[in-house]
């Protein structure tokens, strides 16, 4: 297993899979780059709970992105895991937590980001959340077509939505919903806050970067009008993993879809 790749798959409690054999790992040695892992016959498979927050440390070039910009430029990457889910095969209802204490990994690497302003969203969003929830889904899609158009892995290519100055960060919680977390990992309700200024990142997932980043942001009006394709191209009704991810069939009495916010937040972007 690659180094950055451990935190996530290795840690105590982890199952892990072996030629098809779940394996489950007693401990793991950090410093010594060992895991000790022993044969199981556990109905269940683990799935860890990370969270990755990114601050921009230099802006190599910039654009307008309908109502919004795109940049290219380096950034700083956090990612903690706080736990894992234990997840039963077949009906992949959760059966447990378990809790993880590993250090943060850390890179410099590079990336391409998109923003779009406080008044633009207040304009299109009747709340913080809508909004939280739209940029959630717009990065799964921009994301999906990222990966085909520089064919690479999904493992090569990362996603993430935040401040950009690693103030907070957003992720989906076990409902699909989006959530606002402090730099702490804390949850915090978006409408408190003065600022709300989500940023959508697509970054290299290695030390330096790899060169995916630089001609992302050369096609990044393509790539926004493909993955507008993806979403309104897509069968389902409120969201899937095809186009913004796997979300709930049913909202919770919103008048829009997570789909139909990530369509708007693909619509600002293009525009």
């Amino acid at each position: 297993m690659d180094y950055s790749s451990a935190a996530l798959t290795l840690y105590q409690g982890a199952i892990y899979m072996v030629q098809s054999r779940p394996y489950q790992v007693e401990r793991l040695d950090w410093e010594g780059r060992k895991a000790f892992v022993t044969t199981t016959a556990a109905d269940y498979y683990t799935d860890a709970i990370d969270y990755t927050k990114l601050k921009v440390l230099d802006r190599f070039d910039g654009a307008m992105a309908g109502g919004g910009t795109c940049h290219h430029g380096e950034v700083h990457v956090v990612r903690h895991v706080s736990g894992y889910k234990k997840i039963k095969f077949y009906s992949h209802e959760n059966i447990g937590y378990g809790p993880v204490n590993l250090p943060d990994q850390e890179l410099h690497t590079s990336a391409v980001w998109w923003q779009l302003t406080q008044a633009a969203l207040e304009s299109a969003f009747a709340s913080r959340q809508e909004a939280l929830d739209g940029f959630l889904g717009a990065a799964y899609a921009l994301h999906t077509v990222a990966l085909v158009r520089v064919m690479a892995d999904g493992h090569d290519l990362q996603k993430s939505v935040g401040s950009g100055d690693a103030a907070w960060f957003a992720l989906r919680d076990v409902n699909g919903r989006g959530r606002w977390r402090s730099a702490d990992g804390a949850s915090s309700d978006p409408e408190a806050s003065v600022h709300f200024n989500p940023t959508l990142f697509l970054y290299d997932n290695f030390p330096g970067g790899i060169g995916l980043s630089e001609p992302l942001f050369q096609c990044a009006a393509l790539l926004v009008r493909e993955a507008m394709g993806l979403v309104e191209a897509c069968d389902c009704t409120a969201g899937c993993p095809a186009c913004i991810g796997p979300v709930p069939g049913t909202d919770d009495g919103l008048a829009t879809t997570q789909r139909e916010r990530a369509a708007t937040v693909l619509a600002l972007l293009g525009a």
